[in-house]
């Protein structure tokens, strides 16, 4: 256990532990260190070979989707194994055993857990599936049908905008916390699983489950850690926006935000992928230390 005490120091540092998959409890201040120790350990060390991972990455996701809704509904489901491709060369990287790949989020699909990473994908679409149909099932597609979307597309008219707004607000009110509670539970289920199935070799349903065990075991770091994304959040949507400012005056608006698009997730995927990687060895390896390569 991190003995509360976020800022662990060198002779309180504790050694990875056999990987049996059961997840120990970390201090809450652990939830800063992890994206600090995916910048220092993982990203910025090699951010030239993750920044061409994360650009291939960021065009293929990007560019497949546009063939049509069946191709951007199948880049959603098999996303998993592209942040398995992540981890395995985070993997890499954290132990000194190799280097990062230009194809690197695709490798998932090439690693000896490719199988079971495949059915995680079809488990975890088919559990979202379900909370969405109960969920439009609970409000009517009638309901659902009655919004307006093109006044909110358009936004031309603000009164009319305004109304349709507070329409929305009306038909899905009841169901917020529902719907804060599941995307929770979701995203907790979610977090360790690919690094679950790669590394301690679980199977795709009881990845899910210990995950969600683990996420639970530790809210509090996860909430640190979350409140510590918005805080990056907010200072990267400011740069984004004078970055934007200036490539619209070049480029046609459409253009524009393609390209930021794309150069801001070649960045973003690798530093999150390196975060995930970071709370799964903490959490389930108990390798909490000092970053190696501090900022």
């Amino acid at each position: 256990m991190d003995k509360n005490d976020e800022f662990i120091h060198v002779d309180e540092e504790q050694a990875p532990q056999p990987n049996n998959g059961q997840a120990q409890v970390v201090s809450p201040g652990r939830g800063y260190h992890w994206v600090e120790r995916s910048l220092s350990e993982i990203f910025v060390p090699h951010f030239g070979k993750w920044f061409l991972a994360g650009l291939i990455y960021s065009i293929v996701t990007t560019v497949l989707p546009m063939l049509g809704a069946a191709i951007a509904m199948l880049i959603l489901i098999l996303n998993p194994m592209f942040l398995a491709g992540g981890y395995l060369g985070a993997n890499k990287v954290q132990q000194k055993a190799g280097d990062v790949t230009p194809q690197q989020f695709f490798e998932g699909f090439s690693h000896t857990r490719k199988f079971a990473l495949l059915i995680y994908c079809g488990l975890f679409a088919f559990i979202g599936a379900v909370i969405v149909y109960l969920f439009v099932n609970s409000i009517g597609t009638e309901t659902l049908q009655s919004i307006n979307w093109t006044i909110l597309q358009t936004g031309t008219d603000t009164i009319a905008v305004e109304a349709e707004l507070k329409a929305v607000a009306d038909i899905f009110g009841p169901y917020m916390l529902w719907i804060f509670l599941a995307f929770v539970a979701v995203s907790l289920a979610n977090w360790f699983a690919p690094n679950l199935i790669l590394f301690a070799e679980q199977n795709p349903l009881s990845a899910l489950l210990n995950s969600f065990i683990g996420g639970i075991k530790n809210i509090l770091p996860m909430i640190v850690l979350v409140l510590v994304l918005i805080g990056l959040g907010i200072a990267v949507g400011l740069i984004s926006m004078i970055v934007g400012a200036l490539v619209s005056a070049i480029l046609p608006p459409l253009a524009a935000d393609l390209l930021l698009s794309t150069l801001l997730t070649a960045v973003l995927m690798p530093v999150m992928v390196g975060v995930g990687y970071m709370s799964y060895r903490e959490i389930y390896l108990g390798d909490v230390k000092k970053s190696q390569n501090t900022l």
